[in-house]
C-alpha cells in the first residue's frame, strides 16, 4: 500500500486496518537557524479519516498539535504529503539526470499551497518488466501521488523516453463503475508480460479512505495488449467490505497459455479491526488471461500463520514459485524466514520450504528518531525496513534467484539481544536454486559497513543482475552543506537546526543506487545513480516504497528502477521520482 506500516510479529503487529504511516512533522526541511515563515507550511491530510482536516495547511507545530489532539490519535494518523529539503533552494543542488539513466515521470504536477508556495507530487515504489519479444518495450509503475490513480509509465526506444498513463476506471477519481465507484488507489503497483509478450498484466490495491477503519479493500487487475499503451477497465479479483479483513502487498505472474497468477497477502484481523490474528499469502489464478479468476486459495501454510511481501512468478514448464517472508512460531514469532512456496499443479497446493533466516526482528533495527512510532528503521534514518524477498527465474535456464537484505551481524543481530545496540550495516544476500527444491546457502554479495536495502534481482541469458540502495557514496554533511544531512525543528524557538545529538547532526543519510552481477561474481559494484540524494524530503522521509525493480532482457542486458529523491533537476525541485537506469 502507498504508505502502510510493516507488519512485524508477536506483540510488535499493528492492525492493517491502521497501517497508514504518520510522517510526523518533526523534521521541518528547511536551511538551517531561520525561523518559521509562511512558505514552511505544508499540507496535512488523515487518510483514514476522509475530509476532516485534509487539505488545511498547518506549520510543523500545528500539525504536531493537531496530531496529539485528534480523537483517534493511536489508530489513525495525520502525515505530512509535502516536506522542504534539508537545505537552501533547490535550483542548482543536483545535476542533471543523464543517459542512460531517465526520468520515467512525465508532466510532473506541483502540490499547491494557498500561499502560492508549493512542492512537486511524489511517485515512490517500483517494478519494471521487458517485453519478452521487444527489448525495447519497458514497462515500469509506481504509486502515483499526482492524483488518485493507478498509473503506469511505457517507453517504446528501450527506456530512452517515457509516457504516462493513467489506468481508466479504478477510483472514483478516474471514472471507477460498480464497487469501483467508492474506491480510491492505495497502490501496490506490479507488472508482468505474458510469455509470448502479447498481453500486459497489471494489479494494484483498492480501498476505501472514508471508512475507518477500512472497511473497504480489494485486488484487481487490468490488462493492455498494446505495450502498455492503453488497458481495460479493471477486474476485481478478491474485495472486502469487512472491517476484519484487509488485502495488502500483491503480485502477479503470467505463465504459458492465458494462465496468470495472483499472490497477496491477507489480514485477519478481530472485531472492529482491532488485533491482528493471522496474515497468510494467498492466491488466485485465471485460464483466460485475466478475464475471470479463481476462489482465493491459500499459498502459506500452517507453519507460517503471519507473512507479508509475496512475490509469485511462472517456470517455462509452468511450475509456479511464491516467495514470501514468514514468520517462525518456534522462536514465539521473534524471528522470520524467507520462504519459497513451490507447486507442480498449477497452483492447486504447495509445498513451502523455508530457504534461509531473515534478520529483521526488533533487536536487529532501531526505532525511529525522531517520532518513536514503532518502525523499524536504519540507524539515523527514519523510512521503515523490511526484509521482504525478490524472485527472479531465468527463462532460458528455469532457474531462480533470490535476493533480500537484513542486517544479520551488525548491533544485537544474531546474538541474541533484545534491544538494539549499534549501528545498521544491511547487506543484499543471495540465493539461487536450479530445481526450486535445493537451494544454495545465503551469500551475502555486498560489501563494506554501509547499509544496502531494497534489492531486486532479475536473471535472463544465464546472467544474474541485483540493484540495491546503497549508502556508501554519501558525503558527509558539513556546517554549511546539509544536502546530505538532517535538519530538525526547535520546538522551542521555531528554529530548523541540526539534531543536538552529535550522531545525527554528522549523519551521512543520502542514498544512491547500484547493481552486481553474475557476470564477474557479483564482485564488483556499479554505482548506477551519478550523485547521492536526500531521502528527507517527501512524507518527512518515512516512506520510499517497500520493492524496487530489475529486469534483464533476452540480451542479457539489465534495467533497473528506483526512488530517487533529486526530482529531475532543471524541470522540478528535489521531490520523489521513478528513475530507471538502463543497459546494465
Amino acid at each position: 500500500m502507498k504508505q502502510r506500516s510493516l507488519a512485524t510479529r508477536s506483540g510488535r503487529v499493528g492492525s492493517a486496518a491502521a497501517a497508514l504511516i504518520a510522517t510526523c512533522g518533526l523534521l521541518a526541511m528547511i536551511s538551517p537557524g531561520r525561523a518559521l515563515a509562511a512558505s514552511d507550511r505544508f499540507r496535512a491530510t488523515i487518510p483514514d479519516g476522509g475530509a476532516g482536516e485534509a487539505g488545511e495547511l498547518r506549520t510543523p507545530q500545528q500539525f504536531e498539535q493537531e496530531a496529539a489532539d485528534h480523537p483517534q490519535t493511536g489508530t489513525q494518523s495525520l502525515f505530512s504529503r509535502c516536506r522542504f529539503p534539508p537545505f537552501s533552494g533547490s535550483v542548482g543542488v543536483f545535476s542533471p539526470i543523464v543517459a542512460p539513466d531517465f526520468d520515467a515521470i512525465v508532466g510532473d504536477t506541483a502540490f499547491s499551497f494557498a500561499d502560492g508556495t508549493s512542492c512537486y507530487n511524489p511517485q515512490n515504489e517500483q517494478n519494471i518488466v521487458i517485453n519478452p519479444v521487444n527489448a525495447q518495450n519497458i514497462v515500469t509503475s509506481a504509486n502515483e501521488y499526482r492524483d488518485n490513480v493507478h498509473a503506469v509509465y511505457y517507453s517504446n526506444n528501450g527506456g530512452q523516453s517515457w509516457t504516462n498513463v493513467f489506468l481508466p476506471g479504478w477510483t472514483r477519481s478516474s471514472g471507477g463503475a460498480g464497487v469501483f465507484s467508492n474506491l480510491d488507489s492505495c497502490g501496490d503497483p506490479v507488472l508482468a508480460f505474458s510469455p509470448d509478450g502479447r498481453r500486459l498484466y497489471y494489479t494494484g490495491l483498492v480501498c476505501n479512505f472514508d471508512k475507518s477503519p477500512r472497511a473497504m479493500s480489494g485486488v484487481a487487475v487490468a490488462v493492455s495488449t498494446n505495450g502498455g499503451a492503453s488497458w481495460s477497465a479493471p477486474t476485481m479479483v478478491d474485495y472486502r467490505a469487512s472491517s476484519n479483513f484487509f488485502n495488502d502487498k500483491e503480485w502477479i505472474a503470467a505463465g504459458p497459455g492465458n494462465t496468470v497468477y495472483l499472490t497477496w497477502t491477507k489480514f485477519y484481523q478481530g472485531p472492529q479491526g482491532q488485533s491482528y490474528l493471522r496474515s497468510p499469502i494467498v492466491m488466485a489464478s485465471s485460464s483466460n488471461g485475466g478475464m475471470s479468476w479463481s476462489s482465493v486459495k491459500a499459498v502459506s501454510d500452517d507453519a507460517h500463520p503471519y507473512n507479508q511481501g509475496s512475490q509469485v512468478l511462472v517456470a517455462p514448464n509452468g511450475v509456479v514459485y511464491v516467495a514470501y517472508e514468514g514468520a517462525d512460531p518456534t522462536t514465539g514469532y521473534a524471528t522470520s524466514q524467507q520462504v519459497v512456496a513451490r507447486s507442480v499443479d498449477g497452483g492447486t497446493t504447495f509445498v513451502n520450504r523455508q530457504v534461509a533466516r531473515a534478520w529483521d526482528d526488533i533487536d536487529c533495527y532501531p526505532l525511529q528518531r525522531p517520532g518513536a512510532q514503532g518502525r523499524q528503521t536504519l540507524t539515523n534514518e527514519q523510512f521503515r525496513i523490511n526484509s521482504f524477498p525478490s524472485l527472479s527465474i531465468d527463462p532460458t535456464t528455469s532457474g531462480l534467484a533470490m535476493v533480500w537484505a537484513d542486517n544479520e551481524g551488525a548491533g544485537n543481530c544474531g546474538s541474541g539481544g533484545s534491544v538494539f545496540s549499534g549501528v545498521t550495516s544491511n547487506q543484499v544476500k543471495l540465493v539461487t536454486s536450479a530445481d526450486g527444491i535445493s537451494w544454495t546457502a545465503p551469500r551475502t554479495i555486498s560489501s563494506g559497513a554501509a547499509d544496502k536495502v531494497y534489492p531486486s534481482v532479475g536473471a535472463n541469458a544465464g546472467r544474474i543482475v541485483v540493484g540495491y540502495y546503497t549508502r556508501a557514496y554519501s558525503p558527509l554533511p558539513t556546517a554549511t552543506d546539509r544536502v546530505c544531512g538532517i535538519m530538525e525543528r526547535d520546538s522551542i524557538t521555531g528554529n530548523v537546526v541540526p539534531p543536538t545529538d552529535p550522531a545525527r547532526a554528522n549523519a551521512a543519510v543520502c542514498l544512491d543506487w547500484a547493481v552486481r552481477s553474475s557476470s564477474d561474481n557479483f564482485a564488483s559494484e556499479t554505482r548506477v545513480s551519478r550523485q547521492s540524494s536526500n531521502p528527507y524530503i517527501l512524507f518527512s522521509g518515512s516512506f520510499i516504497g517497500d520493492y524496487t525493480g530489475t529486469a534483464i532482457g533476452a540480451d542479457g542486458k539489465a534495467v533497473t528502477v528506483w526512488t530517487d529523491f533529486r526530482g529531475n533537476p532543471d524541470l522540478t525541485p528535489a521531490n520523489q521520482d521513478v528513475i530507471v537506469g538502463t543497459g546494465y
